[in-house]
């Protein structure tokens, strides 16, 4: 990944064919080569940033008012767990063709249309609320608006990033934006209920201002020209496949990717558990939120820190650290009912988090063609959203089933497990020519 600017002929695994050809210089893909920057000094990325960062902010905001208001307006438990549903239903429906679509089409161009999307859908919903009619066909439209402009934006800017800064600075981009993710999270979520509180509109005018935002923002990313794909509408099918076809190919990306769902399934399991535990044993709102609190906080500052992690150890001992300390983290909390205990607990693990993902991310980067990223993201996403799925109804499960300490004990059970296959695996092992950054054909039928 460090190495110089010699021509190196990467073969994709298993097939013996040349997967791309690029030179491994630290310069963004369509820029001539010179001076690096520093990440500090790059305008592009932190246009892209603040964009990407008040949208996650806004999302954020919805997401918590959405709920409350589907139950303030009809009562409806059943209501709010749909516009729930219709939300994740939207990001499937749309992530599936979204890589192939962003891998085709100008990524500005998506990003901007999709913000609009959502604004747009906002209004709306914002103005028929402040008057008193907040129809629950508005409701699921706009959540269905927001889901499917969630699902084709985000590969949108995952492949847009390395158009923006050097090979070199990728670690660091990716961790920062790890960094705006824990930032909307905490913003959001703690600012929807109190704007909710308000006025019933107010949470979602704050979430269309902040979309307003993003797209001023990313309307001044300069992104360097790419040659897009030419071929017809027809053909999608094929070019979906093919960005399956690639993640399953290369060992090195299959494996990683496999076992962080295996990882994102445990954490969403956790966190579930720890909540459902940390109410019945009496604990006040207060405390679960401050809870909740120090486990964003724990992944903020982990973002920080994550570059430098990065940078000194192997990905494959930066995973695997991860998940053993993690491993060894999950019993301790079985042996205690103090929240702020859980708290300070969960807040190491998600310190450590963002150094996993940070890892993952890069050389999913840098061993992907660019005309492949969009799929690729848009393909890790869609596994992503599924292991979080699954992860809260099965943390449903275990805390309807067992005490809140057995079920903690389950899931140390399962991440000591995850932590000796991922060990044994000889997957997690960059293959040699690894770390130069393809620009070559994606190898579509």
């Amino acid at each position: 990944m460090r190495g110089g600017h010699a021509m190196t002929d990467v073969r994709q695994e298993g097939t013996g064919e040349p997967a791309a050809r690029a030179l491994s210089a630290p310069e963004p893909v369509g820029k001539e080569a010179g001076p690096e920057l520093p990440l500090r000094r790059n305008r592009a990325y932190h246009l892209l940033w603040i964009g990407t960062t008040s949208s996650e902010v806004g999302l954020n905001l919805s997401n918590i008012a959405f709920p409350l208001l589907a139950l303030a307006a009809t009562g409806s438990p059943g209501v709010a767990g749909a516009v729930g549903a219709v939300n994740a239903l939207a990001q499937v429906a749309v992530g599936l063709p979204a890589g192939a679509l962003v891998d085709r089409w100008d990524r500005k161009k998506i990003m901007l249309s999709c913000l609009f999307a959502r604004m747009a859908a906002l209004g709306c919903l914002t103005a028929a609320v402040a008057a008193g009619y907040p129809a629950v066909w508005l409701m699921l439209l706009t959540a269905a608006v927001a889901g499917g402009a969630s699902s084709l934006f985000d590969p949108a800017e995952h492949a847009s990033l390395p158009m923006v800064v050097t090979r070199s600075q990728l670690p660091t981009a990716l961790s920062v934006n790890t960094a705006r993710m824990h930032v909307g999270q905490l913003v959001g979520t703690s600012g929807g209920g109190f704007l909710f509180g308000i006025g019933r509109a107010v949470p979602f005018l704050a979430d269309a201002l902040a979309h307003l935002i993003a797209m001023v923002s990313i309307w001044f990313v300069d992104l360097p020209a790419r040659e897009r794909s030419r071929r017809p509408m027809s053909l999608i099918h094929r070019d979906i496949a093919a960005g399956f076809g690639f993640l399953w190919k290369q060992r090195f990306l299959r494996t990683s990717t496999l076992v962080l769902l295996v990882l994102n399934f445990l954490f969403q399991v956790l966190f579930l558990v720890t909540v459902v535990a940390a109410e019945r044993g009496g604990a006040a709102p207060g405390q679960i939120g401050v809870m909740a609190a120090m486990f964003g906080v724990g992944g903020l500052l982990g973002a920080l820190v994550a570059p430098r992690i990065y940078h000194a150890v192997s990905p494959r001992r930066a995973i695997l650290g991860v998940i053993w300390i993690l491993a060894v983290l999950v019993p301790l909390m079985a042996l205690t009912e103090e929240v702020m205990v859980w708290g300070l607990l969960l807040a190491g693990m998600s310190f450590m988090a963002p150094t996993a993902y940070t890892v993952l991310g890069t050389q999913q980067i840098l061993m992907t063609p660019d005309d492949m990223r969009g799929r690729l993201s848009s393909a890790t996403n869609l596994f992503s959203g599924g292991a979080q799925a699954a992860g809260a109804a099965g943390g449903g499960l275990l805390a309807q089933w067992l005490t809140g300490a057995q079920a903690m004990l389950c899931c140390a059970a399962g991440l000591a497990l995850l932590a000796l296959v991922a060990t044994a695996a000889r997957g997690l092992r960059l293959p040699p020519a690894v770390g130069e950054q393809p620009t070559g054909p994606a190898g579509e039928d």
